[in-house]
Formats: C-alpha cells, structure tokens, sequence
C-alpha cells in the first residue's frame, strides 16, 4: 500500500507539472495555478527580486551557480536580506550593469558579508562617467581580495545547461551610461530572460537601427531604467515579452502605462520578493514570503 501511495504521489507530480504545457509563464501570483509543480526531478532555474524600488537587484540561481545582477545602494538591506533568507553565504558572480549608485552603491555593504568569487562589470574602473560612489565601491571589494574582470559585448557566461549572453553598445556616440549599460540574456532550455541595465531610448534606437542587433527575443524582460520611461516601441516588439518585472515603485509612469496600452502583463517588485523558475519548458512566477 505505501508503495502505491508513492507512486500515485509521483503521478500527481509529474502529472500537474504538464498540465499546463500549452502556458509559457505559470502565473501562481494570480492563485489559479498554485498547484503547479516541476517535474520531481527537474533541474530549476530560479530567478529572484527582493522588495526594492527605484534600485535595480536580481539573484540567479542554478545548482550551485549563483549570479548577483546589480545592487542598488540605498535599498541593499533588502537584497542582504534576500541572500540570508534563501541561505547564500557566497555568489559566484557579481555582476554590474553601470557604474551608477542605484545599481552599484550596495555592493561593497552586500559582499562584506556574502563574497563572490569574480566581480564583473561592464566599463573600466577609470571610467570616466558614473555616480562617484562607484570608487569608494571598488576600494572596498578590492580590500576583501575580490578579483575584478570586465565583461564585454559577445561574451558568454555558462554554467551547466545555463547560458548567459552579454549585449553592449560602447561603440556609439551615447549621451549616458545608462545607454550602454550592460544587458544579460539568460537561456535555459527553451526559455529566455532579457535584464536591459537602464538603457533608454537613445541606446534602444542604436540596437533597433543595427542590422547585426542581436535576437533579442525574451519570454520575460526586466524593464530599463525601473520601468519610468516608455520603450521605443521595436525595441519592445523585437522582444515581445509574455512578462515584464518593473523595479519602480510605483505604476503611474508612462513606462507601465506603455505595457497596459500593449497589454502586456507586468508586475512590481515595491511590495513582494518576486521569484520566477523554469525547467527550461515553461516559468513559473509567485512570490516569497
């Protein structure tokens, strides 16, 4: 009998984990599916937005693998927090978009505690433009030993059957860093996330016009710049996203109103910690307590 009870528990499983195999984003947030399961032994891709606004933060995980994507200064209390409530005491990466203090000032507070093995970033430490806080950053990690290495367009970074590919435009006559901020798309199995920095129109209108533009296709896109200005419109076709995370505190900007002009679903990270998952066939999307 107890055998059957298991087996018929690993049916229920698998069964439910395919039940919804014509939906590429699983939404348990909305609680129509929050009996939805991954294979029991599938291996996950998990995506993570602590409760922040206005800052850009994301964790990637994968087995062992553990990528920081930005660490916003003012709020890195929050993304600690995130870090010690999923039990990560080391990254493997570090990664930052732009040398801004909304997306670099709370490293050197977050990796004083949880290293990482490499620090990434996308422009040279001598690089002229950024918010100042970005030397005092760089001192810090290089006090506690932490290997710096720039990342550039066309470089891949991979793990497993994950793969991280980084798009960036230097070459053009950009009026910021945020134009030129670094993007990550993250491929798993059939599924794709795009992280875009804070690159605004003008940085878009360049990749647009670009013939050899990279296939920017992405079922989930992390909005530029928090989601305050509206995208320039190819560029968001070109990525046609079923799903779209916003790092800005409120939902009254025009960038959000773009989406609900469009009708694409996005949500917030101002009042939840958002985790997103796949298998690498279908993402889930809830939220953590």
């Amino acid at each position: 009998m107890k055998r059957i009870l298991i087996l018929c528990l690993a049916l229920l499983l698998v069964t439910s984990a395919y039940a919804f195999a014509d939906e590429i984003i699983i939404n348990k947030l909305g609680g129509d599916h929050t009996d939805f399961a991954f294979a029991p032994d599938a291996q996950v891709l998990e995506v993570y937005f602590p409760k922040i606004f206005g800052v850009d933060a994301a964790l990637v995980r994968y087995g062992e693998f553990t990528l920081l994507i930005d660490c916003g200064g003012s709020q890195w209390k929050s993304t600690r927090a995130l870090l010690e409530k999923l039990n990560v005491t080391e990254l493997t990466y570090a990664l930052n978009t732009h040398p801004d203090a909304d997306h670099i000032g709370g490293f050197n507070h977050v990796l004083k505690d949880i290293p990482a093995g490499e620090f990434l970033l996308g422009f040279p430490e001598d690089h002229e433009r950024g918010h100042e806080v970005r030397f005092k950053v760089y001192e810090a990690l290089h006090e506690q030993g932490i290997p710096f290495r720039r990342v550039y367009n066309g470089d891949t970074i991979e793990f497993g059957d994950v793969s991280i590919s980084v798009y960036q435009r230097t070459d053009a006559d950009l009026p910021s860093v945020n134009d030129s901020s670094v993007m990550l798309m993250i491929q798993y199995g059939e599924r794709r996330i795009l992280f875009t920095g804070d690159i605004e129109y003008a940085g878009q209108t360049v990749l647009c016009e670009d013939p050899a533009c990279p296939d920017l296709k992405a079922d989930i896109l992390k909005f530029p710049h928090h989601g305050y200005a509206p995208m320039h419109d190819q560029f968001l076709s070109r990525i046609s996203p079923e799903l779209v995370i916003s790092t800005c505190g409120k939902t009254d900007t025009s960038g959000l109103k773009q989406l609900e002009d469009k009708k694409i679903p996005y949500y917030i990270t101002a009042n939840r910690i958002i985790r997103l998952a796949t298998d690498g066939k279908v993402w889930t999307l809830e939220s953590v307590n």
